[in-house]
């Protein structure tokens, strides 16, 4: 079974026949892991005995009789989400024996149904970055182009065919940003639909699980079931009363899709042509657009680094070696905090946490803090006001092609990549990262922004765009 040319249901219903079964395919799947590992450097843990025996226990479930979504199919996820079988070390090296108490609601949700994971997935240090390059495993490199990065170890998994879909987070845009480097499909979900329970977020508010896959309908599929109400993340409350709401979906001739003028034009020539051919693709096939101005989207980048770098340093205050992290020998509490620090938290981390404590520091939190929150209250706003007149919004989520792994861009050079996606992660919208062409080997997305809970909209017209 090749997993990148079949539907998530096709997949579970071969195996709830036993072509393969779910040992099989597991089995099959584990070898490949370790082969492409060797390469691209994509897993931080690989599963072993664990999954073997969990796929005898979904060919057991199978012989009951019993009918499960996604019955035997591999899923790979980011290393921050907690696993209670495979070590989860959140992209630092004090963390890699460390077993979590508990699983993560997503990933409960997906064994539930027999989906079983055969592997954790590469992140940057302490989950802060989207090209996995200060990760303490080193970088995972793009499967379509030896010697850059991939972005995104899940997306990378996806396009080597060694899982069915991944779960992973995203907080300024590492979901996004993979999704479009390695030419697959990519979901950020509306704020609050996906439980972030057993998610090891660095900034709270914009932290968030989402989805990678080979299609549009693989996504919805998997959404389906990881979304819904999780008494453990009371964000989810939400969902309680989206159950009783039923929206009217539009008819795609009467779609009007938002194209930010402005905004395409910062993008380099060959990245716009891009965005200006799908645009066009549309068009043909019947669907309108309508130019919005989007004028907050600089100003969101500068207010999303000041409120995550506040909230990384007060959720890395924790990692102190006394309440969590392992302690290191030490004559005074001053030195077993300097050293703990130094063996927890790398590089990125470090100064997001230094950067994070200045900003809520006396005197700087209203001068830089207060205004931040300023901010990302305009960015709700205005994008609340595009959707009064638009169903969604088309977009970039890069502004450049993969890095190379020896090009060493200063750290702002890094943040001021995520342009695109930080103020759809403040908006808390939907969004949705589809291949849309490529520039010379390089393949490049565009994404699709909707108003909220319109994930399935999002994929109805995300299937019409045909590469």
């Amino acid at each position: 079974m090749e997993l990148r040319k079949i539907s998530v249901r096709q997949a579970a219903e071969a195996v709830c026949n036993g072509e393969p079964t779910a040992h099989d395919l597991i089995e099959i799947t584990l070898k490949n892991c370790s082969v492409i590992n060797e390469g691209l450097n994509i897993f931080n843990y690989i599963a072993g005995i664990d999954a073997i025996e969990q796929a005898k226990a979904v060919d057991r479930r199978i012989e009951s009789g019993e009918q499960m979504p996604l019955a035997g199919l591999p899923v790979v996820i980011k290393d921050d989400i907690c696993y209670g079988v495979l070590p989860t070390s959140f992209g630092s090296s004090a963390f890699k024996d460390f077993i979590s108490p508990h699983t993560a609601t997503a990933v409960e949700r997906v064994m539930d149904a027999g989906a079983i994971v055969v592997g954790k997935t590469n992140l940057d240090d302490m989950g802060m970055g989207s090209t996995t390059k200060s990760s303490p495993n080193g970088p995972t490199i793009n499967p379509w182009v030896p010697g850059y990065t991939a972005g995104s170890a899940g997306a990378a998994a996806i396009a080597a065919g060694v899982g069915m879909f991944a779960l992973e987070s995203d907080s300024g845009g590492a979901l996004r940003q993979g999704a479009s480097h390695c030419g697959v499909i990519g979901l950020r979900p509306t704020m609050g639909s996906v439980s972030r329970f057993g998610l090891n977020a660095f900034s709270s508010s914009f932290g968030q699980v989402g989805i990678t896959a080979f299609s549009s309908e693989n996504i919805i599929s998997v959404l389906k079931i990881i979304a819904g109400y999780d008494p453990r993340d009371s964000a989810t409350s939400i969902c309680t009363d989206r159950l009783d709401e039923q929206n009217s979906t539009p008819a795609l001739k009467d779609i009007k899709i938002g194209y930010p003028v402005e905004l395409i034009d910062y993008l380099e020539p060959s990245m716009r042509e891009i965005v200006e051919k799908t645009r066009d693709e549309y068009i043909a096939q019947g669907l309108k657009f309508e130019n919005v101005e989007l004028s907050l989207f600089r100003e969101a980048l500068q207010a999303y680094y000041v409120i995550a770098a506040a909230e990384a340093s007060s959720n890395q205050a924790r990692f102190d070696g006394i309440r969590f992290g392992k302690a290191d020998e030490a004559s005074s509490l001053e030195e077993l905090y300097h050293k703990n620090r130094s063996s927890t938290l790398g590089r990125e981390a470090r100064r997001r946490s230094i950067f994070g404590a200045f900003l809520l520091s006396k005197g700087n939190y209203d001068l830089y803090y207060r205004q931040a929150l300023k901010v990302w209250d305009m960015v709700r706003r205005e994008f609340a006001n595009v959707f009064k007149r638009c169903d969604m919004i088309l977009l970039t989520e890069v502004k450049k092609l993969p890095v190379s792994l020896n090009e060493d861009k200063g750290f702002l050079d890094d943040w001021s990549e995520d342009l695109f996606c930080a103020a759809v992660s403040m908006s808390g919208l939907p969004s949705l990262t589809l291949p849309a062409g490529q520039i010379e080997q390089f393949p490049v997305g565009i994404q699709l922004v909707g108003y909220s809970f319109s994930e399935e909209l999002l994929t109805q017209v995300g299937s019409r765009l045909v590469r």
